[in-house]
């Protein structure tokens, strides 16, 4: 199994709600973090032990992210041009995200744009 990490400033807290539940920004969370395990999943079969955590980062004011680790079936099933995630970071550029959350980043795009709002890595 090949590890990757991701660091974003999208709110991708996984925060389970049931279609009942009222809370949008939950909502919002969710679809956020479903929209992401989709995206990694046309390409390999998905696993995680622990769902995203949110952290701040203090340089330049309080910045959150959240940091994420999971597991696909296949080594390098995003290697392209000896770039461990390129073909992840290519699947991700434009993928519509919900935003005005919990971020304390204003997005201009509502979208996934690798090395600006979204980094990955093997690990």
């Amino acid at each position: 199994m090949a590890r990757y990490k991701i660091k974003t400033t999208v709110d991708i807290t996984r925060s389970n709600p049931d279609r009942g539940d009222p809370d949008q920004v939950r909502q919002a969370q969710q679809n956020n973090f479903n929209t992401l395990i989709q995206a990694i999943g046309m390409r390999a079969n998905i696993e995680w032990i622990h769902n995203p955590s949110r952290s701040m980062l203090e340089s330049q004011g309080k910045i959150a992210y959240w940091l994420w680790e999971f597991e696909v079936d296949q080594a390098d099933v995003f290697l392209s041009n000896g770039d461990p995630v390129a073909l992840l970071k290519q699947d991700l550029q434009g993928v519509p995200i919900l935003k005005n959350l919990t971020e304390t980043e204003t997005f201009s795009k509502a979208c996934f744009i690798p090395d600006k709002n979204i980094w990955i890595e093997k690990i």
